[in-house]
This record gives structure tokens, sequence and C-alpha cells, in this order.
């Protein structure tokens, strides 16, 4: 059975949740140049969604694949993520802005024509600054679960930088 939490993934094991936080790092960075280049940026609503699904999927993956109670089914992000909270004595505001988090990567991955429009009008809320908050709060959620992880020296995360791996292509 191959692992998808390899630091490493040049060989047949693989990081899936690490690769989507790395997209996720490309599309701010270039959303950011085109941003600052002063013209109108094109598709910029998409790009805003697409950021929001890129590092919502990437902790989605991260929490999934590091659920500290395995079972038959995977547990919701949000579940396994007030799990982790409660266990490690976290702040317990995390959980109100995970569940923002969470709500609006939902909203972005499954939108679509409902009887009040209520997700056509959610998804016209997705703004710079929301995604912003989105995005940043996700790296948050990163670098809480690696640090938790962290305690553990049986974990072999010392060659894992978080803020090396953002600036990777």
């Amino acid at each position: 059975m191959h692992r998808y939490y390899f630091i490493d993934s040049s060989g047949e094991d693989t990081n899936l949740q690490l690769y989507s936080l790395k997209q996720a790092r490309y599309q701010w960075t270039a959303l950011q140049d085109d941003l600052s280049a002063g013209d109108e940026v094109q598709h910029f609503h998409e790009r805003c969604v697409f950021l929001i699904c890129t590092i919502g999927l990437s902790v989605s993956q991260l929490l999934g694949q590091n659920n500290p109670k395995p079972s038959a089914r995977v547990p919701t992000p949000k579940s396994i993520f007030d799990s982790l909270v409660d266990r490690h004595g976290l702040d317990a505001k995390l959980k109100d802005k995970f569940k923002e988090f969470i709500d609006t990567y939902d909203h972005c991955r499954h939108f679509g024509l409902t009887n009040d429009g209520s997700r056509h009008w959610q998804m016209s809320q997705v703004t710079l600054n929301k995604t912003r908050e989105t995005y940043e709060f996700g790296l948050l959620v990163w670098d809480t679960v690696i640090s938790i992880f962290r305690r553990d020296p049986q974990n072999e995360l010392d060659d894992l930088d978080l803020s090396a791996v953002q600036d990777e292509p």
C-alpha cells in the first residue's frame, strides 16, 4: 500500500496534500503578481474561487491523512480539526474560524443552482479579501497540524519546512 504523506514525492510514494499546498501558493503568488501590475486581472473571480478550492483541498487532504482516529470512513475535515483542537488544548476560537473556512471551501467546490439562489449568492461573495483570509487561515491550519505532529519524535518531520515548501514551484 502506498502512502500519501511523504515529504519527497519523487518516487512511487507521493504527498497529495503537500502538492495541493504548493499549487495554492503558486496560484496566490501569480494572482498577487497580476494585481500588482495594476491592470485588470483576467478571470479574477474564477482564480479566487480556484485558489480557495486548492487551499481547501490541501487542508482537507492534510486532515484526512492525519486523522488521529482511523475508522471505516474518514470523518469530515471539521470533525478532525475540532478533535485536534480539543485533544491538544488549542484556542477554541479556532473551531469557529475553521467552520467559516470549510464553509467557504464547500461553497466554492459545491456551487450551483438552488431553489433560493443562495449558492450563487455565496459564490458572488468571494472577494480578494475573502480569498486572502481563506488562504492565510489554510496556512495557519497547516502550521498548526504540523506543529502538533512535530511533538512526537517518531514523526519524521525534521525536513519539512512549510515556509520553504510554500516557495517551491
